[in-house]
């Protein structure tokens, strides 16, 4: 199921890139990468061509191949699991891609290399298409004269169409194909703490590590606010501390100001007063929350004087770094680090897909032969 080809490699990269590529560190002086010359090829040893001799004892150029090709495997497996998850479920797609691509080959009696180089054949860039392109992105370039880059352009517009016919050509015999990502993204066993909004025998539960002033937690928020309200019975909300002292002063006291909160239950009513600030917590803001959501006034400062719940808050950090969180608003939904900035219905979309699993995972253990 290979197709070692040129071709074939440079349009399964273009699956997974967009022409905002353009601008990288290695440019030339007109401000692009140098475009790949599809027609240079150069003569390579053959692998059984012997490559060194070691006290009598011959290696061939396929031994050396093999010892490069464990190098690889080596660093591969040395890199967190997150990024062996996303380069392990990207190589399995090409081999999806591959599968339909030979399968096509065989049902009209060609090579997998003629289908691709049929699918490849994609119209000429024209003069105005090149000078579209170049007025279009001109701002993200460094070159200022169309002549400078019009071949690079042609080039870029060429492999643009040739993704595009791709994907055109792979999409719905994807969809129509019998076949299932078993594949799992890596998960982290992460304790659910009492700070919990939704069921507690929710099917989802989201762990958010937050800090106080951070802008983007603020952000956060309503968002999750509004995911608990789509699904009010499916999914369970946590927070967990995570104070970046070096950046928010008043971030590690607002957190244990909250759990004061806490202890006379009123942690949401307080979390969302912390909130409402911006993080503008200096002064006698926490004392100000306290009083807007009717805590007892001494219980409330004797806790936070004792700094009472220290060890909780720094439970939880240690809890976020040794999760891998590096910064906040960080999402784990069933275990499952999320990345990005992330919308109502960019999180929800990410809840419909595990309960989409659960469910298929209940109706395997429900099979006939299910063990």
């Amino acid at each position: 199921m290979k197709i070692r080809h040129d071709t074939a490699r440079r349009m399964r990269l273009l699956v997974l890139t967009t022409s905002g590529l353009l601008v990288l560190a290695a440019c030339n002086p007109q401000g692009l990468t140098s475009a790949p010359n599809a027609t240079a090829r150069t003569m390579g040893p053959r692998t059984g061509d012997v490559a060194v001799i070691i006290e009598g004892q011959a290696m061939t150029i396929a031994e050396v191949y093999e010892h490069i090709q464990n190098q690889f495997l080596k660093e591969f497996l040395k890199l967190p699991e997150e990024r062996r998850f996303e380069m392990s479920e990207n190589a399995i797609r090409e081999i999806v891609q591959n599968h339909i691509i030979e399968a096509e080959a065989n049902k009209q009696g060609k090579t997998s290399q003629e289908v691709l180089d049929e699918i490849a054949a994609v119209p000429e860039p024209t003069t105005q298409d090149i000078g579209d392109w170049f007025t279009k992105n001109k701002s993200r370039m460094r070159a200022s004269n169309l002549e400078d880059v019009s071949d690079q352009i042609k080039d870029l517009i060429l492999e643009e169409r040739r993704g595009t016919a791709l994907r055109e050509f792979v999409d719905p015999k994807l969809a129509a194909l019998s076949w299932k990502m078993v594949l799992s993204r890596p998960r982290r066993e992460i304790e659910a703490t009492r700070l919990s909004r939704g069921p507690a025998d929710a099917p989802v539960t989201i762990i958010t590590f937050s800090d106080y002033q951070c802008p983007y937690c603020v952000l956060a928020e309503p968002i999750l606010a509004g995911v608990l309200e789509r699904y009010p019975n499916q999914v369970r909300l946590v927070h967990r501390h995570f104070p970046l002292d070096r950046l928010h002063p008043f971030a590690r006291p607002a957190a244990e100001a909250s759990m004061c909160a806490d202890q006379q239950e009123k942690f949401w009513g307080y979390h969302e007063g912390i909130f409402a600030r911006n993080g503008k917590l200096g002064g006698d803001a926490l004392v100000e929350i306290a009083a807007e959501v009717g805590l007892d006034a001494d219980e409330f400062d004797s806790c936070l004087e004792e700094r009472r719940y220290k060890d909780f808050v720094e439970t939880d950090f240690a809890a976020g770094r040794e999760a891998g969180v590096t910064g906040t608003p960080s999402f784990f939904l069933n275990g499952i680090k999320l990345k990005g900035a992330l919308s109502v219905d960019d999180l929800s979309g990410q809840v419909d897909l595990e309960l989409a699993r659960l469910q298929l995972q209940e109706d395997d253990s429900k099979a006939p032969n299910a063990e």
